[in-house]
């Protein structure tokens, strides 16, 4: 297992870091330079400034990041195949297992629209909890 969310993390670092730079270069340069007219170290910049800013912007990484990790499926059957006594199984190996491999399309199905209730519910009170702060 932690050789997949070490796989994982490398894979979606980069589109992070990415969606990441776009928040940052939508906060207006004028911010920076009143704060620092102001007096403000560079503490108190990304504190009031920065942190803010960027505040929708981590509320998405951080809802899709969490789809991302409840839907894995090809990391774990490139390396694993569901592991030893399925120990690194995923919600998703598990459906496109039982729907696929398997033929119980019925059932795979039946955890795939469980699984979007939940991420939807997740999703949601991750917006609610982050909006709130």
């Amino acid at each position: 297992m932690p050789s997949i969310v070490i796989m994982s993390a490398w894979q979606g670092a980069g589109v992070q870091m990415l969606i990441f730079l776009a928040g940052l270069q939508g906060i207006p340069k004028e911010l920076y330079e009143a704060a620092s007219i102001d007096g403000a170290n560079r503490w108190q910049r990304f504190r009031y400034i920065t942190l803010p800013g960027l505040k929708n912007t981590l509320v998405f990484i951080v809802i899709s990041t969490t789809i991302a990790a409840f839907g894995l499926f090809t990391q774990v059957d490139v390396m694993t195949q569901g592991g030893p006594q399925d120990s690194t199984s995923t919600i998703m190996y598990h459906a496109i297992t039982q729907g696929y491999r398997q033929m119980d399309i019925a059932y795979g199905a039946t955890i795939s629209l469980v699984y979007f209730i939940v991420i939807f519910i997740i999703a949601l009170l991750q917006k609610r909890f982050m909006s709130r702060s």
